[in-house]
């Protein structure tokens, strides 16, 4: 039984006495109809006449029943929500993992059946993903993450096609078909670095900053960069180099070579934004070129935050995978049955990590 509390007197709750009668069960009298017919009203993708619908709402609606969505869900089929994963970064999956798990538990009494598949990044194929996306063929809703390879963006446009339900992770892919994505704002994420490093550089003479970024062919980082770019001027920062290191360690070794070694050049602040920064933090370090260097970063891991205690990393940006994907996740549960529609974006604030509040954030 559903109760509504609707008066407070002294601090009691008292129950309403015409509250206490309203059910599924005294509106289906009523109305002459089944109980299941009442639940079926309010469900906005049930199959029950228009006329029909509307004499039980009017009538739920004089008795002030509030519907329990739960109860409503009993005699209706499970719906089905697939995630799909590119494990190409570790943080991030076991975070997208935590939030939507977490969500799940918290949505689960609606009858939700939920699978999860999760692809190795070094060891995938065009094939894998397909297999998955034929796993999922079925199912009411999908959530994404980590595919922007050609022929892995034709594969998820297909997939599109026959179940539009389907709900980007992390980055916007262009080209892709969707119903939403959910990801951080890197405008806001670039703002903030810029700003925080023309605080630290304000009375320095010399401004030099390098940008690196992850793989530009993700919309995030390109994004990321150009907002950096117009950021930087506002500052009063100047950007001598500007590098894409494709989120791969080994590329951002070579590239620190190339600014360092070859170019001979002594940057006054980096600002790299993907999570594989470590191999540039160790280099800021082995270097000695953390006291004049103010390095920013992107994520909160154990690796980076030992950085932060040594003061090689100065600050670093969180983009909250685990919000990212919990709002996903809990946005299209509701999508899917007809609770409400879907934002086409589901933006998540970045923050700015620091060694003061770094142990809130770990």
């Amino acid at each position: 039984f559903i109760f509504r509390y609707n008066r407070r007197h002294k601090g009691r709750i008292y129950m309403s006495e015409k509250n206490q009668k309203s059910t599924i069960v005294t509106i289906a009298k009523e109305i002459g109809v089944s109980p299941s017919t009442v639940s079926r009203a309010f469900d906005p993708s049930s199959r029950i006449s228009d006329s029909m619908r509307k004499r039980i709402l009017q009538c739920a609606q004089a008795q002030n029943y509030i519907p329990n969505r739960v109860a409503s869900r009993l005699p209706m089929k499970s719906i089905s929500i697939g995630l799909l994963m590119n494990n190409f970064y570790e943080p991030a999956t076991n975070e997208f993992l935590r939030g939507i798990n977490d969500a799940y538990k918290e949505l689960r009494d609606l009858k939700i059946h939920f699978e999860s598949r999760i692809l190795d990044y070094n060891t995938k194929t065009i094939e894998d993903l397909n297999g998955a996306l034929r796993h999922f063929r079925g199912f009411d809703g999908l959530v994404v993450s980590g595919f922007i390879d050609p022929p892995e963006i034709e594969a998820l446009n297909r997939y599109f096609r026959e179940n539009r339900n389907l709900v980007l992770l992390q980055t916007d892919i262009p080209g892709v078909a969707r119903l939403s994505v959910s990801y951080h704002d890197p405008k806001i994420a670039s703002f903030l670095a810029a700003e925080f490093i023309g605080d630290c550089l304000r009375r320095g003479k010399s401004k030099d900053v390098v940008l690196f970024t992850g793989e530009r062919n993700w919309e995030i980082h390109g994004i990321a960069a150009n907002a950096f770019h117009n950021a930087a001027r506002d500052f009063g920062l100047n950007i001598i180099g500007s590098y894409d290191m494709k989120d791969s360690p080994d590329v951002l070794s070579w590239q620190l070579y190339d600014l360092y070694v070859k170019q001979a050049k002594r940057p006054d602040a980096i600002y790299i934004t993907s999570g594989k920064s470590l191999e540039l933090c160790k280099y800021i370090k082995e270097n000695n070129l953390f006291g004049d260097t103010v390095l920013v970063t992107f994520d909160v891991t154990k690796e980076i935050a030992e950085y932060m205690r040594q003061g090689v990393v100065w600050a670093t940006v969180y983009q909250n995978f685990y919000n990212q994907a919990k709002n996903a996740f809990t946005s299209l549960v509701h999508h899917v049955l007809g609770e409400n529609s879907m934002d086409e974006t589901l933006l998540q604030l970045p923050e700015m990590v620091f060694r003061s509040n770094l142990d809130f954030y770990l």
